[in-house]
């Protein structure tokens, strides 16, 4: 009588079969859905939509302190300094507080911003519009109050 030998590779398939057998099934992600837009105001074309001040969390881009040369940064009497609240402007030219705020990005990394300020100033008080426009740097901007002539500023590299 001669003896059967099962090869070794059964008993490793049949024990991979039990295990499979036992392991519960699992559910697999199906397609994710769709985001859903936020609806958004309609823009006509060439508009941008004014916004007043954003939110105390998020600072508009120009926000800091800004010199016509950096070494004119350490002097407050020198500088301006823009948040999305209040515009100072350097010593004796006037306080601010800031009614709103449009932003444009005509294209690349340029932004432009339109701010509609209270001011008070040498004897005056009203509404002052400013313009602050950044070209492909975020640490110069040409800065314009009202109809005067605008000036080049730089970012001051601390308050």
């Amino acid at each position: 009588m001669t003896a059967r030998y099962t090869p070794l590779w059964a008993f490793g398939a049949i024990a991979l079969a039990a295990l499979i057998a036992c392991v519960p099934p699992v559910a697999l992600p199906g397609p994710a859905e769709p985001a859903q837009p936020t609806p958004q105001p309609p823009v006509l074309s060439g508009e941008t939509p004014t916004i007043g001040p954003p939110p105390a969390n998020i600072d508009p881009g120009f926000v800091g302190s800004w010199a016509a040369v950096e070494s004119a940064c350490g002097d407050a009497a020198r500088t301006v300094r823009l948040s999305a609240k209040t515009i100072n402007l350097p010593a004796g030219e006037g306080n601010c507080a800031v009614k709103s705020i449009k932003e444009e990005h005509p294209g690349g990394r340029a932004m432009s911003y339109t701010i509609i300020a209270d001011c008070v100033a040498k004897g005056r008080m009203g509404e002052d519009t400013f313009r602050i426009n950044f070209g492909p740097s975020d640490m110069v901007v040409q800065f314009q109050e009202n109809a005067r002539e605008p000036q080049h500023l730089i970012r001051c590299p601390y308050p």
